[in-house]
């Protein structure tokens, strides 16, 4: 009875250590990045949710870096089933996540994800996920109409240039100033995309504006200039637009008021009179 009681403990001894090291605690380091740099008052929340470990689901809220950032602890990790850990931010007025920087997988979701087929997770140091968000962008869009009929004989041909100031590109690595033009024939529609506006202006920087301004057309038509004057977008605002409209000016042949022809009429019979006098 010894014996077996001996034998028993020896294996409780050694099974010991297997469960110490299946499992363990897992550190999920998360934060947020907000770009291009500024003055950010505005905070998300962040959620992390396991297959395994305690406790299986918990939020926090954050703001962006550098200060600001929250470490997930996930105890009684069991490694020796699969592995699903996920990490998912709330959504941000005005913003997107635009990338994730991570060592596990980065979805289309916008979201964390470590498996065990995809992701090396650590054990011993902390894993790591930041989400960066950018201002949404915004679509700034030119119409361009043509008030007469088709058939008036001149030339619907037309350049426009176009700027937006204050603007966040692709890069997200600061505002800039960005320009072009929107060349065409006849009622036609641009649209300036793949922008961002400035996301603290009136703090740190001028509000993001676009305008546009017709430079060549017939001499026969005249513009109304429609989007010459600058068109503010915001955080959030997405799409806006103006309109550029040409009308044709004719001149017309000179003609004389209801005087005047009356005036010619007193002349001419003036100078009818004195010939039928000298020549007849």
């Amino acid at each position: 009875m010894n014996i077996k009681r001996a034998f028993l403990t020896a294996v409780a001894l050694l099974a010991v250590p297997g469960f110490a090291l299946a499992q363990t605690s897992v550190r999920f380091d998360t934060s947020l990045q907000l770009v291009p740099a500024g003055p950010y008052t505005q905070t998300i929340d962040v959620t992390l949710v396991c297959n395994t470990g305690n406790p299986l689901q918990q939020s926090f809220e954050i703001g962006p870096l550098p200060a600001d950032k929250v470490i997930f602890v996930v105890d009684n990790f069991d490694l020796a089933q699969f592995i699903s850990c996920e990490i998912t931010p709330s959504s941000l007025t005005g913003f997107e996540v635009v990338d994730i920087q991570t060592n596990g997988e980065a979805t289309e979701e916008g979201t964390c994800l470590w498996t065990a087929a995809a992701a090396d997770l650590n054990t011993r140091e902390d894993n790591y996920c930041v989400f960066v968000m950018a201002p949404e962008e915004f679509t700034y869009v030119v119409e361009k109409e043509f008030d007469f009929a088709e058939d008036v004989d001149v030339s619907q041909a037309f350049s426009i240039h176009w700027e937006c100031s204050d603007v966040l590109t692709s890069t997200y690595d600061g505002l800039t100033d960005v320009s072009g033009y929107f060349k065409g024939y006849g009622d036609s529609t641009f649209s300036v995309t793949t922008l961002r506006p400035n996301p603290w202006a009136g703090e740190e920087g001028d509000a993001t504006n676009c305008s546009a301004e017709e430079s060549t057309y017939d001499s026969a038509v005249e513009s109304d200039q429609g989007c010459d004057i600058s068109t503010t977008f915001a955080v959030g605002e997405g799409e806006k637009s103006c309109t550029i409209v040409n009308s044709v000016f004719f001149e017309g042949i000179p003609t004389l008021s209801q005087y005047g022809l009356a005036i010619m009429a007193l002349l001419m019979l003036g100078v009818g009179f004195v010939g039928f006098r000298r020549f007849v």
